[in-house]
Protein backbone atom coordinates (compact mmCIF):
# COMPACT_ATOMS: atom_id res chain seq x y z
CA UNK A 1 0.00 0.00 0.00
CA UNK A 2 1.12 3.52 -0.66
CA UNK A 3 0.98 6.52 1.62
CA UNK A 4 -0.10 9.80 0.06
CA UNK A 5 2.08 12.60 1.38
CA UNK A 6 -0.55 15.18 0.53
CA UNK A 7 -2.99 13.56 2.89
CA UNK A 8 -0.43 13.53 5.66
CA UNK A 9 0.60 17.13 5.12
CA UNK A 10 -3.05 18.13 5.50
CA UNK A 11 -3.25 16.31 8.83
CA UNK A 12 -5.32 13.43 7.41
CA UNK A 13 -3.61 10.17 8.34
CA UNK A 14 -4.58 7.52 5.74
CA UNK A 15 -5.43 4.63 8.03
CA UNK A 16 -5.90 2.29 5.06
CA UNK A 17 -2.18 2.60 4.27
CA UNK A 18 -1.03 0.71 7.34
CA UNK A 19 -4.13 -0.34 9.31
CA UNK A 20 -3.76 -3.94 8.16
CA UNK A 21 -0.16 -4.06 9.41
CA UNK A 22 -1.09 -2.36 12.69
CA UNK A 23 -4.00 -4.75 13.29
CA UNK A 24 -1.85 -7.81 12.63
CA UNK A 25 0.95 -6.55 14.89
CA UNK A 26 -1.45 -5.62 17.70
CA UNK A 27 -3.07 -9.08 17.60
CA UNK A 28 0.32 -10.83 17.50
CA UNK A 29 1.67 -8.68 20.35
CA UNK A 30 -1.39 -9.44 22.51
CA UNK A 31 -0.97 -13.14 21.78
CA UNK A 32 2.69 -13.06 22.79
CA UNK A 33 1.93 -11.07 25.96
CA UNK A 34 -0.88 -13.43 26.98
CA UNK A 35 1.29 -16.49 26.35
CA UNK A 36 4.13 -14.97 28.33
CA UNK A 37 2.04 -14.05 31.36
CA UNK A 38 0.16 -17.37 31.36
CA UNK A 39 3.29 -19.54 31.13
CA UNK A 40 5.71 -17.50 33.26
CA UNK A 41 3.73 -16.20 36.22
CA UNK A 42 6.42 -17.15 38.73
CA UNK A 43 9.16 -15.39 36.79
CA UNK A 44 6.97 -12.32 36.30
CA UNK A 45 6.34 -12.13 40.04
CA UNK A 46 10.02 -12.57 40.89
CA UNK A 47 11.04 -10.02 38.26
CA UNK A 48 8.68 -7.42 39.66
CA UNK A 49 9.65 -8.06 43.28
CA UNK A 50 13.36 -8.01 42.47
CA UNK A 51 13.07 -4.40 41.39
CA UNK A 52 12.08 -3.24 44.86
CA UNK A 53 13.10 -5.90 47.39
CA UNK A 54 16.88 -6.40 47.84
CA UNK A 55 16.47 -9.90 49.31
CA UNK A 56 14.39 -11.08 46.35
CA UNK A 57 16.78 -9.38 43.95
CA UNK A 58 19.77 -11.23 45.41
CA UNK A 59 17.92 -14.54 45.22
CA UNK A 60 16.73 -13.80 41.69
CA UNK A 61 20.24 -13.18 40.35
CA UNK A 62 21.72 -16.04 42.36
CA UNK A 63 19.31 -18.64 41.02
CA UNK A 64 19.03 -17.50 37.42
CA UNK A 65 19.68 -14.72 34.96
CA UNK A 66 16.84 -12.88 33.32
CA UNK A 67 18.19 -13.48 29.81
CA UNK A 68 18.24 -17.26 30.42
CA UNK A 69 14.46 -17.32 30.83
CA UNK A 70 11.84 -17.77 28.10
CA UNK A 71 9.99 -14.94 29.82
CA UNK A 72 12.76 -12.60 28.73
CA UNK A 73 12.73 -13.57 25.05
CA UNK A 74 8.95 -13.49 24.78
CA UNK A 75 9.07 -10.09 26.47
CA UNK A 76 11.68 -8.88 23.99
CA UNK A 77 9.49 -10.07 21.12
CA UNK A 78 6.47 -8.25 22.55
CA UNK A 79 8.43 -5.04 23.13
CA UNK A 80 9.97 -5.16 19.66
CA UNK A 81 6.61 -5.72 17.94
CA UNK A 82 5.04 -2.71 19.65
CA UNK A 83 8.03 -0.37 19.59
CA UNK A 84 8.81 -1.08 15.92
CA UNK A 85 5.18 -0.33 15.03
CA UNK A 86 5.65 3.05 16.71
CA UNK A 87 8.78 3.62 14.63
CA UNK A 88 6.87 2.74 11.45
CA UNK A 89 4.09 5.13 12.42
CA UNK A 90 6.57 7.96 13.00
CA UNK A 91 8.28 7.29 9.66
CA UNK A 92 4.93 7.40 7.85
CA UNK A 93 4.04 10.70 9.52
CA UNK A 94 7.41 12.45 9.50
CA UNK A 95 8.87 11.02 6.28
CA UNK A 96 5.96 10.40 3.90
CA UNK A 97 8.28 10.55 0.88
CA UNK A 98 10.26 7.60 2.26
CA UNK A 99 7.07 5.66 3.03
CA UNK A 100 5.91 6.21 -0.55
CA UNK A 101 9.05 4.65 -1.97
CA UNK A 102 9.16 1.50 0.18
CA UNK A 103 6.54 -1.21 0.59
CA UNK A 104 5.12 -0.74 4.09
CA UNK A 105 5.48 -4.42 4.97
CA UNK A 106 9.16 -4.25 4.06
CA UNK A 107 9.47 -0.96 5.92
CA UNK A 108 7.97 -2.54 9.03
CA UNK A 109 10.39 -5.45 8.72
CA UNK A 110 13.25 -2.94 8.60
CA UNK A 111 11.87 -1.11 11.65
CA UNK A 112 11.49 -4.42 13.48
CA UNK A 113 15.06 -5.44 12.70
CA UNK A 114 16.45 -2.05 13.69
CA UNK A 115 14.54 -2.04 17.00
CA UNK A 116 15.66 -5.58 17.82
CA UNK A 117 19.28 -4.76 16.95
CA UNK A 118 19.15 -1.63 19.11
CA UNK A 119 18.00 -3.64 22.14
CA UNK A 120 20.56 -6.44 21.89
CA UNK A 121 23.37 -4.07 20.91
CA UNK A 122 22.85 -2.05 24.09
CA UNK A 123 22.38 -5.21 26.13
CA UNK A 124 25.66 -6.65 24.85
CA UNK A 125 27.52 -3.41 25.45
CA UNK A 126 26.28 -3.05 29.02
CA UNK A 127 27.29 -6.64 29.80
CA UNK A 128 30.70 -6.12 28.22
CA UNK A 129 31.27 -2.87 30.12
CA UNK A 130 30.09 -4.57 33.31
CA UNK A 131 32.82 -7.18 32.95
CA UNK A 132 35.39 -4.58 31.90
CA UNK A 133 34.76 -2.40 34.97
CA UNK A 134 34.15 -5.42 37.24
CA UNK A 135 30.54 -4.52 37.98
CA UNK A 136 28.68 -7.33 36.21
CA UNK A 137 26.10 -7.52 38.99
CA UNK A 138 25.27 -3.84 38.60
CA UNK A 139 25.00 -4.23 34.82
CA UNK A 140 22.60 -7.16 35.29
CA UNK A 141 20.41 -5.12 37.63
CA UNK A 142 20.46 -2.20 35.19
CA UNK A 143 19.40 -4.47 32.30
CA UNK A 144 16.72 -6.02 34.48
CA UNK A 145 15.30 -2.60 35.37
CA UNK A 146 15.52 -1.39 31.78
CA UNK A 147 13.74 -4.47 30.46
CA UNK A 148 10.95 -4.14 33.02
CA UNK A 149 10.34 -0.45 32.43
CA UNK A 150 10.50 -0.93 28.66
CA UNK A 151 7.87 -3.65 28.98
CA UNK A 152 5.64 -1.34 31.04
CA UNK A 153 6.04 1.35 28.38
CA UNK A 154 5.16 -1.11 25.62
CA UNK A 155 1.98 -2.18 27.40
CA UNK A 156 1.01 1.47 27.90
CA UNK A 157 1.91 2.29 24.29
CA UNK A 158 -0.48 -0.24 22.74
CA UNK A 159 -3.79 1.53 23.48
CA UNK A 160 -2.24 4.95 22.90
CA UNK A 161 -0.84 3.94 19.53
CA UNK A 162 -4.05 2.16 18.56
CA UNK A 163 -6.10 5.28 19.33
CA UNK A 164 -3.65 7.43 17.38
CA UNK A 165 -3.68 5.11 14.36
CA UNK A 166 -7.39 4.33 14.12
CA UNK A 167 -8.61 7.80 15.05
CA UNK A 168 -6.03 9.42 12.78
CA UNK A 169 -4.80 11.80 15.50
CA UNK A 170 -0.98 11.67 15.83
CA UNK A 171 -1.06 14.17 18.72
CA UNK A 172 -2.37 11.37 20.98
CA UNK A 173 1.16 9.99 20.95
CA UNK A 174 2.27 12.83 23.23
CA UNK A 175 0.54 10.92 26.03
CA UNK A 176 3.19 8.23 25.61
CA UNK A 177 5.92 10.73 26.49
CA UNK A 178 4.80 10.57 30.12
CA UNK A 179 5.40 6.82 30.32
CA UNK A 180 8.62 7.00 28.33
CA UNK A 181 10.16 9.76 30.44
CA UNK A 182 8.93 8.20 33.69
CA UNK A 183 10.51 4.86 32.75
CA UNK A 184 13.85 6.48 32.02
CA UNK A 185 13.76 8.48 35.24
CA UNK A 186 13.03 5.36 37.30
CA UNK A 187 15.72 3.43 35.45
CA UNK A 188 18.34 6.11 36.09
CA UNK A 189 17.36 6.59 39.73
CA UNK A 190 17.35 2.82 40.29
CA UNK A 191 20.89 2.59 38.91
CA UNK A 192 22.23 5.60 40.79
CA UNK A 193 20.94 4.20 44.10
CA UNK A 194 22.79 0.91 43.76
CA UNK A 195 25.59 2.29 45.97
CA UNK A 196 28.08 0.13 44.12
CA UNK A 197 31.73 0.19 45.02
CA UNK A 198 32.65 -0.78 41.45
CA UNK A 199 30.38 1.49 39.40
CA UNK A 200 31.13 5.20 39.62
CA UNK A 201 28.70 7.97 38.75
CA UNK A 202 31.03 9.12 35.96
CA UNK A 203 31.13 5.64 34.39
CA UNK A 204 27.36 5.38 34.40
CA UNK A 205 26.99 8.93 33.03
CA UNK A 206 29.46 8.14 30.24
CA UNK A 207 27.66 4.92 29.32
CA UNK A 208 24.18 6.43 29.51
CA UNK A 209 25.01 9.46 27.35
CA UNK A 210 26.99 7.45 24.79
CA UNK A 211 24.73 4.42 24.27
CA UNK A 212 21.32 5.42 25.61
CA UNK A 213 20.98 9.02 24.43
CA UNK A 214 23.48 9.76 21.64
CA UNK A 215 22.06 7.23 19.11
CA UNK A 216 18.60 8.83 19.36
CA UNK A 217 20.03 12.30 18.91
CA UNK A 218 21.86 11.12 15.79
CA UNK A 219 18.67 9.54 14.41
CA UNK A 220 16.74 12.73 15.15
CA UNK A 221 19.37 14.75 13.30
CA UNK A 222 19.22 12.39 10.30
CA UNK A 223 15.43 12.60 10.22
CA UNK A 224 15.67 16.41 10.27
CA UNK A 225 18.11 16.31 7.37
CA UNK A 226 15.89 13.93 5.38
CA UNK A 227 12.90 16.20 5.82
Amino acid sequence: MQVHSAAISNGMIPISSYADIATFVFCLALLVLTLNVASNRRVFKSTLQALFVPRVRSQFFRESKLYNEWCFYLGVLFNTLVQSLLVLYLVVILLPSVACEINLKLLYAICFGATLFDFFFKLGNSLMLGKLFECSGDAAIFNHSKFFYLSVCSVALMPILAASVYLGIPAILFAYLFFFVTAYVFMVVRTLTLKSSALSLFQFFLYFCTLEILPYLIILKLLTMLR
